[in-house]
């Protein structure tokens, strides 16, 4: 039981690092179109109440990550 505890962790480990790697180029390729510090604030402020902001879908990626690493530590200690 042990090893698929251990593929399991390893596995979403993997998916949240792709996960996070997509979303950083993203970031890259929105910060290549402005030349302007006004540029750059209106992006900023444009994107803060977006339902899928960069923030919001890292925060989620590790939320997720971070409850199911506590659930197979839980299951392995008792």
């Amino acid at each position: 039981m042990y090893p698929i505890l251990v593929t399991v962790a390893v596995a979403v480990c993997v998916i949240a690092l792709i996960g996070t790697i997509y979303i950083g180029k993203e970031i890259n390729k929105s910060e290549g179109q402005g030349n302007s510090t006004e540029d750059d604030l209106a992006s900023l402020q444009a994107s803060y109440n977006k339902k899928n902001s960069s923030i919001r879908m890292l925060s989620i990626i590790y939320l997720i990550t971070f409850i199911i690493t506590v659930t197979l530590v839980a299951i392995f200690i008792f």
